[in-house]
C-alpha cells in the first residue's frame, strides 16, 4: 500500500477519488521524523492494509489537513490514532467546526518538525489556504491542490478536461485553482519563497509525482503569476 520514495525517510500511498464526474487518484504522503514518529500529509481512506503498513513503519504522531479541501479522512485517522496531534489549515475549523484540532498551521514550521520540514502558507488564496512543505533530507516539495500532474493513464474524461484546465502532461496549476488567487502579489511572494528552497522532487496530491527537475517544473507552473 505504501510506496517508498526515499530510503527509510518518505513514502506515499494513493487511492481513487471521484467528484463532479471526474476520476483521478489522490495521494497521502508519510515522513518518518528524527524522533521516529510518522508525519501524515493529506490522509486518504484508512483501510486495513494501509493501517498495517503505517503501523509497521512506526507510531503516527502528526496528522495534517493541508488546505480547506483535504480533510475528508482526518476523522478516521484520529479515531485510529488518538495519540496523534492534528494540525489543520487556516479556515478549516470554521468550515468544519466538529474537527477538534490541536493547532492551526502557520507560515512557519511547527516545533515538532522544525529543521526537518520547512513550511509556508501559500498566501493570496483564502479559499484554498494551502500549506506547503519541503522535506529537506529527500529534497521533496510536498503540495496538495496547488499543482497537479496528469498523464495518459488518467481516465479519458479527466484527460479531456485537464487539457482545457491545465495540468495534463506537465505539472500545472489548473484554471480552477488560479481563479482562487485573490492577491497576486502575496501569491507571487509565496511562489518566490518556494523557489528559494532546495528541492528536486515534487509530490502532489493528485496523480503523478515529478521525480526530477522539480524546481524548473514549479517555476513554469507558477510563471503566470508574473
Amino acid at each position: 500500500m505504501l510506496v517508498e520514495l526515499d530510503s527509510d525517510r518518505i513514502w506515499h500511498a494513493q487511492a481513487p477519488l471521484s467528484f463532479a464526474g471526474i476520476s483521478m487518484k489522490t495521494r497521502m504522503s508519510v515522513v518518518r521524523l528524527a524522533d521516529g514518529k510518522l508525519w501524515i500529509h493529506s490522509p486518504i481512506r484508512l483501510g486495513p492494509a494501509l493501517r498495517q503498513s503505517l503501523d509497521e513503519l512506526g507510531d503516527v504522531g502528526y496528522v495534517c489537513a493541508p488546505n480547506r479541501f483535504h480533510h475528508l479522512f482526518v476523522d478516521q485517522f484520529m479515531a485510529c490514532y488518538p495519540q496523534a496531534l492534528l494540525f489543520v489549515a487556516p479556515g478549516l475549523p470554521k468550515k468544519r467546526p466538529a474537527i477538534r484540532c490541536n493547532r492551526i498551521l502557520s507560515n512557519e514550521p511547527e516545533p515538532e518538525w522544525d529543521g526537518e520540514l520547512d513550511q509556508l502558507l501559500f498566501e493570496g488564496m483564502p479559499m484554498l489556504n494551502e500549506v506547503v512543505w519541503l522535506h529537506r533530507k529527500s529534497k521533496s516539495l510536498i503540495l496538495t491542490d496547488l499543482c497537479l500532474y496528469l498523464k495518459e493513464d488518467a481516465a479519458a474524461v479527466t484527460r479531456i478536461l485537464m487539457r482545457v484546465l491545465g495540468g495534463y502532461r506537465t505539472l500545472g496549476m489548473s484554471r480552477t485553482i488560479r481563479l482562487m488567487v485573490k492577491d497576486r502579489n502575496k501569491a507571487r511572494a509565496s511562489r518566490d519563497r518556494i523557489l528559494n528552497w532546495d528541492f528536486e522532487r515534487v509530490i502532489v496530491s493528485h496523480e503523478h509525482i515529478v521525480m526530477w527537475n522539480g524546481k524548473d517544473a514549479v517555476a513554469r507552473a507558477l510563471a503566470w503569476l508574473g
